[in-house]
């Protein structure tokens, strides 16, 4: 690290120290962030080529990955927003299915969220804004959202649901927030932007009765309902005084509320959110006039964890909840949209998870929309999005097999008998990693008689033996062999045949162990070592 890097750094720690004797008045991001490599043995994979105009993905629990499109197609005279399906690393040709929606601006298809009992009722849900005959939330025009049922073959059960809508306006296209996900305590929550091109003293994000500029809080089951304990009776707002919030995301060590906020010249943030919370965006804004930013304590409630004094419009947001890279377990990670930050930001909490202690941006990426944790633990962000094409690509540790070792007994087997071979495996990377292992034969004496495993398939003929299955990392995985010697050579030979392992992220083993027949052999057993 630089002088000046470490410079920044002690800047920013004094600032938090400061700040448990003054009161809090937000931490402002420098100037130069500093730049992190990435960790021993991460590397950068590409999953996607190219996403459409990507807004935001998720997750089904059985490691489907779905994403939005913001705008797909023009078709009949209606624009359409495709929600994607990625199965095994491959895209899959047909959406799952198309929106009619809004085009101009920054509408279209925005949020996606599994419903934590997806296992079980297989729910997805999306936001997009549209035109519609109905006023069902005073308007033709309204960022809706809706439940579709997602089977096993990708199609869907059924059309989608309406489960509430937000009304918008005909001519301001932009500020729709549009990100949902639920809590840990089972709630929908959904953030809705204040819908306004203008900084004037029309801006709704002060006013309760609107809820354009706010974070609203619904009951997990459909439709759109206001939980009793919300922090205002009556009303679906949790927090208020945004701007263009566009996505948030749960402390896994505390439950509370990280959010990205777009402010307009100035003053883009990340906000603590608390229930009830003022986070400051208002009617004529000063920074718009040229007059400084900065959090007021006037209206923030608590003030912002870090603001940056020149827009940089932060997007995705993320806390990174995978074993793959412990270094990171629990750190906040962020996407900015502009060109100048566009990367993957990464912060480190206090020990009070309300502060940030470090800021450092991760060697060579770009995310412009979206970050998050995959379930095979890698971090998986958008390199385009909003108005761009771009890949998806992911933060992945490289596999290795630590020790793989052929094991037999006895190494000096007579004419006629047999062979025990025992075969462990054991690798370093991911939580978990599918392989093929084959044994193969050659033309000779011998043929197998027996084979087994601990867990997964296995396929035996009498020349070769195929498992398949998954091996957790760190643990190890064994499977047994038995050959048979069927002719009796009258001199001493050496009996040597193939042990081939294959997995994804890891370099192909091949292992070759050797008895003597009829003779003296002595020797360790084979073991090949991955670094």
């Amino acid at each position: 690290m630089s002088a000046g890097h470490r410079l920044i750094l002690s800047g920013l720690l004094a600032a938090l120290l400061l700040a448990t004797f003054f009161p809090p008045i937000g931490i402002m991001a420098p100037a130069e962030i500093p730049s992190e490599p990435l960790p021993p043995d991460v590397k950068l994979e590409t999953v996607i080529p190219s996403a459409k105009y990507l807004v935001a993905m998720d997750f089904t629990p059985d490691g489907r990955l779905l994403y939005t499109e913001r705008i797909s197609d023009f078709v009949g005279g209606t624009y359409r927003g495709f929600v994607r399906v990625v199965v095994n690393g491959q895209l899959r040709p047909e959406p799952v299915y198309a929106f009619p929606v809004l085009h101009e601006g920054e509408r279209g298809l925005l949020g996606i969220a599994v419903d934590p009992d997806f296992a079980v009722n297989h729910y997805v849900w999306v936001y997009f804004s549209r035109y519609s005959e109905q006023l069902d939330c005073g308007s033709n025009y309204k960022n809706r959202v809706v439940r579709f049922v997602l089977n096993n073959d990708n199609t869907l059960a059924g059309e989608p649901e309406t489960m509430g809508c937000f009304p918008i306006g005909r001519y301001e296209t932009i500020h729709n927030g549009g990100n949902l996900h639920f809590g840990p305590d089972g709630r929908l929550y959904i953030t809705v932007g204040n819908n306004d091109a203008r900084n004037d003293g029309a801006d709704p994000a002060q006013n309760l009765g609107s809820p354009l500029g706010k974070l609203h809080r619904f009951n997990g089951a459909g439709p759109l309902s206001v939980p009793a304990d919300n922090p205002f009776p009556g009303s679906s707002i949790y927090a208020y005084g945004l701007r263009n919030s566009f996505d948030f995301d749960f402390d896994p060590i505390t439950g509370q509320i990280f959010a990205t906020e777009n402010g307009d010249a100035c003053d883009d943030e990340v906000n603590r959110l608390l229930p009830g919370g003022n986070y400051g965006w208002r009617p004529n804004y000063p920074c718009d006039d040229g007059a400084p930013g900065g959090p007021d304590p006037l209206y923030n409630t608590i003030p912002p964890v870090i603001y940056w004094p020149a827009s940089i419009a932060p997007t995705g947001i993320t806390f990174y909840r995978g074993d793959l890279i412990p270094e990171w377990k629990n750190d906040l990670f962020m996407c900015a949209f502009k060109d100048g930050a566009t990367a993957l930001h990464h912060f480190k909490l206090n020990a009070t998870r309300t502060a940030i202690v470090a800021h450092t941006i991760i060697a060579g990426t770009q995310c412009r929309t979206d970050v998050l944790t995959g379930p095979d633990g890698a971090l998986y962000y958008s390199e385009g999005g909003g108005y761009y094409h771009g890949p998806i690509k992911r933060l992945v540790r490289r596999t290795s097999f630590a020790a793989t070792s052929v094991a037999a007994l006895p190494m000096n087997p007579p004419s006629g008998g047999s062979v025990d071979y025992t075969i462990a495996l054991r690798h370093s990377g991911a939580l978990s990693n599918t392989f093929a292992l084959t044994v193969t034969l050659p033309a000779g004496p011998a043929w197998i008689i027996g084979a087994q495993a601990e867990q997964g398939s296995l396929t035996q003929l009498s020349y070769q033996v195929q498992w398949s299955g998954t091996v957790t990392n760190a643990v190890a995985w064994t499977a047994t062999y038995r050959l048979q010697i069927s002719t009796v050579p009258t001199t001493a030979y050496p009996l040597t045949h193939a042990v081939r392992l294959t997995a994804p992220g890891a370099t192909t083993v091949i292992l070759t162990p050797t008895v003597m027949v009829n003779g003296a052999l002595t020797s360790l057993p084979l073991i090949w070592r991955g670094y």
